[in-house]
């Protein structure tokens, strides 16, 4: 019985049968072998050991975690003490303590307030305003700043400015604030902008004024009526005397009277209208805002601060965590000495 072979074997066996060896191959291996040091040999694997670089990777990454734990810490820490300074006299803090002076606490002293009749619920606010922006062009945007303000119907007091840092003193209607406010954020952004506001009601100033004015006017109506009395015996006085020396007696002693009595009404009514006057500058003053603004020039590095999450330092350890790794990887080397023989 004959036995046929499957075709894998019959190519196989073809295949093998067809092998040959390079005319050159002696010659190939002995310029290869030649390359090979003598203290080598073929079958040795060569494995060099691991870089120091391992440890950067794991050294910048601890770092990183540190700045964040420091930062979040250190943000605690503030929050506290801005707490204690907006809270005020809750934590028992002493005005006079050399904490609460550290912490750079209001002056105010809360507990010495006016008392104000609470059925004046009258409301005559006085706005502060004040705000810091951080630019990288202190001078330019003073200027900008000056226009705006005018634009708005304000009045610039005083302005500085150099390259690092700059100011400027105004005043604006209280009316036109909000919009004034829009207007100054847009020109650095929100994340270079911060304002504080702060107002006190002057209804005891208001009532100071109003009883002023109410007792000159009562005085200056008394007086009046003093006069009108002065005239009116006067007149009497006159048709009961009968000699001319009487009459003239009376008279200078009536203009006398007149003249001290007018004298008296004419200093009242001076007080009268400085008190009116008092009482539009105070209406006055009411209606607008005192403001300051602070310049501050801001670096490049500050503002990759602000714009990247967290403190810009770890970002710093974390690149830097990455890129020795990377490095580690492209200079760690390990390779096997292939056997020529």
């Amino acid at each position: 019985m004959i036995k046929y072979k499957k075709i894998d074997d019959l190519f196989e066996s073809w295949g093998r049968d067809k092998v040959e060896v390079p005319l050159n191959n002696d010659i190939l291996k002995k310029e290869i072998l030649a390359k090979i040091p003598d203290d080598l040999s073929l079958n040795k694997k060569i494995s060099f050991k691991r870089n120091s670089y391992i440890w950067f990777p794991f050294a910048f990454s601890a770092m990183a975690v540190f700045v964040i734990l420091f930062n979040t810490f250190d943000y605690k820490n503030n929050t506290n003490v801005q707490d204690i300074i907006q809270t005020g006299y809750g934590t028992g803090i002493s005005q006079n303590s050399d904490m609460y002076k550290s912490i750079g606490a209001p002056s105010v002293d809360l507990y010495h307030r006016e008392e104000l009749p609470i059925t004046d619920n009258r409301e005559f606010l006085k706005v502060n305003y004040n705000a810091t922006l951080r630019t990288r062009n202190v001078i330019d945007l003073r200027n900008r700043l000056e226009i705006i303000i005018r634009g708005f119907g304000g009045r610039v007091d005083s302005s500085n400015s150099g390259e690092k840092n700059g100011y400027i003193n105004f005043v604006i209607p209280k009316d036109r604030l909000d919009a004034f406010k829009i207007e100054i954020e847009d020109l650095v952004g929100k994340k270079f902008y911060n304002e504080q506001l702060s107002s006190q009601n002057l209804l005891g100033d208001k009532q100071r004024i109003e009883e002023n004015q109410k007792q000159a006017e009562k005085n200056l109506g008394n007086l009046q009526a003093e006069r009108a009395q002065i005239i009116r015996e006067h007149n009497q006085n006159i048709s009961s005397y009968q000699n001319e020396v009487d009459i003239i007696n009376e008279n200078k002693s009536y203009q006398t009277k007149i003249n001290n009595i007018d004298l008296s009404i004419k200093s009242m009514q001076a007080s009268l209208k400085k008190i009116q006057s008092q009482d539009k500058n105070f209406l006055d003053n009411v209606a607008t805002v005192n403001g300051s603004i602070s310049l501050n020039w801001i670096s490049l590095w500050e503002m990759a601060d602000i714009y990247l999450p967290g403190p810009i330092l770890a970002w710093v350890f974390f690149l830097a965590t990455i890129v020795s790794f990377i490095w580690y990887r492209f200079t760690r080397v390990s390779y096997d000495i292939l056997d020529f023989s």
